[in-house]
């Protein structure tokens, strides 16, 4: 089951057209598992308790529900707690209490207690250390050495940090204020870029009735921006040569196309693509259905 439910997590997600960099920086949830949760493999998560979490973000991200997905989650983990919670073994007493219940010896609670007693001696010798480095700071006061601590030199160091900061900014403001030979009234100044309504290809697209979800690929750019356009509002894109528009609620679209009105162009498909260019356009669901199925005569400019 957990296995089915990271596969639907990672089908809604391509639907949503979201890659995994836009679901971190969303969730704060580092990809990695991300692709843990949708793989349904969660041996390489920091934890049960993470994993938890994890899974409850990226659902309610997602728009899903996470109660069956937390359930896989703690099943995996009580079915593997025994490979995966070193930290139920840290003090030993597993191992004590199974070989005074008479049950046979397991090598691996053993190997466990000898890992936290290890652990054990490293914080101990940690502690000591700073207990001296303590005792050494008090001595040093007493016979009227300085004592140097760590906050004293992050002190300093933010001291500089600040002081640097302060001159960065001081000289971008000198350079902001002088003379700048490139202004808007030099008579060298380069011809203004041409405006949206110049350009060969400008697309109005309008939401009808309810909000509408869809990512923009403007001439060809690997990167692609997503909008949510409110109902009853409008936005306005333009291009030299292309746009590629993906939505998810095409029932509920209106298209104006170089001046021309487009409505009822998805053949009833609420996930619908449409590809513009200088000469005309076409339309295809995720089946990749010929645009003339979906488009009739009336849809295709390029017929």
């Amino acid at each position: 089951m957990l296995e089915e439910n990271g596969k639907l997590m990672r089908i809604t997600r391509e639907t949503l057209g979201y890659t995994y960099a836009q679901v971190e920086e969303a969730t704060k949830v580092r990809e990695f598992y991300l692709q843990l949760l949708e793989s349904g493999d969660l041996a390489q998560m920091p934890g049960r308790i993470y994993a938890i979490g994890f899974a409850d973000t990226y659902a309610r991200f997602l728009g899903m529900d996470p109660a069956p997905i937390l359930a896989d989650v703690k099943a995996y983990y009580e079915v593997n707690n025994k490979h995966n919670s070193f930290e139920a073994y840290v003090s030993g007493k597993k191992v004590v209490q199974a070989m005074a219940e008479g049950k046979s010896y397991d090598p691996t609670l053993h190997d466990m207690k000898t890992r936290a007693q290890s652990r054990l001696q490293d914080q101990n010798s940690k502690a000591d250390a700073a207990n001296q480095l303590r005792a050494q700071g008090v001595s040093n006061g007493a016979l009227g050495h300085p004592i140097r601590t760590r906050s004293k030199r992050f002190g300093r160091r933010f001291i500089w940090l600040v002081l640097g900061s302060v001159m960065v900014l001081l000289m971008l403001m000198l350079y902001l204020l002088q003379d700048n030979p490139a202004t808007p009234g030099n008579t060298d100044d380069p011809a203004p870029p041409n405006l949206n309504n110049e350009a060969p290809i400008v697309l109005i697209v309008r939401a009808v009735g309810e909000d509408v979800w869809m990512g923009v690929r403007i001439d060809g750019n690997e990167a692609s921006t997503h909008h949510t356009i409110p109902a009853g509002s409008s936005e306005v894109f333009s291009a030299n040569e292309s746009i590629y528009i993906r939505t998810n609620n095409a029932l509920h679209l209106e298209l104006e196309y170089n001046g021309q009105t487009i409505t009822n162009f998805s053949g009833g498909f609420d996930v619908y693509n449409l590809d513009f260019t200088t000469t005309g356009y076409s339309g295809y669901d995720d089946n990749h259905r010929p645009p003339s199925e979906l488009l009739g005569t009336a849809g295709n400019t390029e017929q």
